[in-house]
């Protein structure tokens, strides 16, 4: 079975990091692959992947050791177990609100006796030794995030840090902001709930991650606590570097 190097790096209590891919282009991804990012986040969620291209952006990573990690549409078994049998290392599971729910996410990512994953899938002797070997040693290689992103999943943080198979519990600073703001929240209300989870981490031993928009951030969020630190997209990379371009040439009609 392959090793998922991001996920064991995590364990031994060190920071993993990688960026975010919304372009449905798997020559983009394979790209991205051979970098040497602990992981690769591909999202299926708020990205431009169909089923298709999806499953061909992670065929490109069955030789090399960045993990590929999908963050699925929803907490929905169907969903999760598809995007594993693709090949992916990883599921990270939006919105979840509370020990129930993150219960469900585990159920659906492993293979029994801890969940009810289905047996399947053929990419998956290509990750084993055949298929027999990734049946029997996928639970301990495939990393489980769950997302929090209001102020309800935040006040039932450490009974979802507390369920078993959970690896990382990753704010998602963008939603949370809009929970609290509808709520009559504002920024302090925001670096108070995100102290909370790395308060819970500490407590319960359960890594906690965070979604940075800028270098700055992600320094910072490593410094306060954070073990899964998600910094810079394709759509970001794009944007920056044209962006830069754009100026040079415009200044040149001066």
């Amino acid at each position: 079975m392959r090793r998922n190097n991001a996920l064991a790096k995590l364990r031994s209590g060190r920071v993993i990091t990688g960026p975010n891919l919304v372009y449905d282009s798997p020559s983009l991804a394979e790209h991205v692959a051979h970098l040497g990012f602990d992981f690769v986040w591909i999202d299926w969620q708020h990205g431009q992947w169909s089923e298709h291209t999806l499953n061909d952006a992670l065929a490109r990573y069955l030789t090399v050791d960045s993990a590929p990690i999908v963050r699925v549409k929803g907490n929905e078994p169907g969903t999760i177990n598809r995007v594993l049998d693709m090949g992916a290392m990883g599921v990270i599971v939006p919105y979840v609100q509370d020990a129930d729910q993150a219960r469900a996410a585990v159920r659906a990512t492993y293979y029994p006796p801890i969940g009810i994953r289905s047996g399947g899938g053929v990419r998956l002797g290509l990750i084993g030794s055949g298929a027999a070997d990734y049946f029997a040693h996928a639970n301990d290689e495939i990393f489980l995030s769950v997302m929090v992103e209001t102020e309800l999943a935040i006040s039932n943080i450490e009974e979802i840090m507390r369920v078993p198979g959970i690896d990382v519990v990753l704010v998602g600073p963008g939603d949370l902001m809009i929970d609290i703001k509808a709520h009559g929240g504002d920024e302090a209300r925001h670096a108070e709930l995100v102290q909370r989870v790395v308060d819970a981490s500490r407590a319960t031993g359960t890594a906690c991650g965070y979604v940075c928009g800028t270098a700055e951030d992600a320094i910072r969020r490593r410094a306060q606590g954070f073990h899964f630190i998600n910094y810079s997209s394709d759509y970001g990379a794009v944007q920056s570097n044209l962006t830069e371009s754009l100026a040079l040439f415009k200044s040149w009609d001066h």
